[in-house]
């Protein structure tokens, strides 16, 4: 079993699209998939609840448990938590689960939305006080890749301060993201072939830093 945890204290950024997405292309490889909300809003078991597929399993944990629940998914190959913002106890265990594989911290293309990253990257520091955490930023809804070098520069910046990883990968701002959560696919379920190459591209490099095969 790998645990892929996306978090950002910072709401808007794209965490429980990029879950979702992650749950999907993981199931199309036919690998047993758990989908774990860690947020009252709901998102990622909304997204569950109108997809028509029995592929994903998709569960709502609310309670400071996750990371000693983790241990207890072991039947499944790829455990997925929504982590939702917001400093608190369900954050950090959120946050803490990640020592079973890695830590997302998808963020815009702004300067400003990369600073308010900092908060996450700080509950890490907490969190890897007590457990190794690998972690890594995901820019993600770029919208001209011509555009982010401002914001690619504050990334390096953080990462070295905090001692996080980048991922290659870009997810642009794309309508079709929007629209397949609404109709409860992944872009790999849809006909946007950049869409498809994105997601492709990072569920690649994820497998390939944690070791999944």
């Amino acid at each position: 079993m790998k645990v892929i945890v996306v978090a950002n204290q910072k709401g808007g950024v794209g965490k429980s699209t990029i879950a979702c997405n992650l749950a999907v292309a993981f199931s199309l490889e036919r690998r047993k998939v758990l989908l774990i909300d860690t947020d009252i809003q709901e998102s990622s078991l909304g997204f569950r609840a109108i997809r028509e597929k029995n592929d994903i399993k998709a569960i709502s944990i609310t309670k400071p448990t996750i990371h000693k629940d983790i241990e207890s998914f072991s039947n499944f190959d790829v455990v997925i938590v929504d982590a939702g913002g917001r400093d608190s106890a369900v954050f950090r265990s959120a946050i803490m689960a990640a020592y079973k594989g890695i830590l997302i911290i998808p963020t815009l293309p702004s300067v400003y939305d990369v600073w308010a990253t900092e908060d996450t990257l700080k509950i890490l520091l907490d969190a890897r006080a007590i457990v190794d955490i690998p972690a890594y930023l995901l820019l993600n809804q770029v919208i001209r890749a011509n555009i982010v070098k401002e914001a690619e520069e504050a990334i390096r910046e953080l990462a070295q301060q905090y001692n996080v990883g980048t991922l290659k990968t870009k997810i642009f701002s794309r309508v079709v993201y929007r629209n397949s959560i609404k109709e409860g696919k992944g872009v790999l379920e849809m006909d946007d072939v950049k869409a498809k190459e994105e997601m492709y591209s990072l569920v690649a490099e994820l497998k390939s830093l944690v070791d999944l095969q």
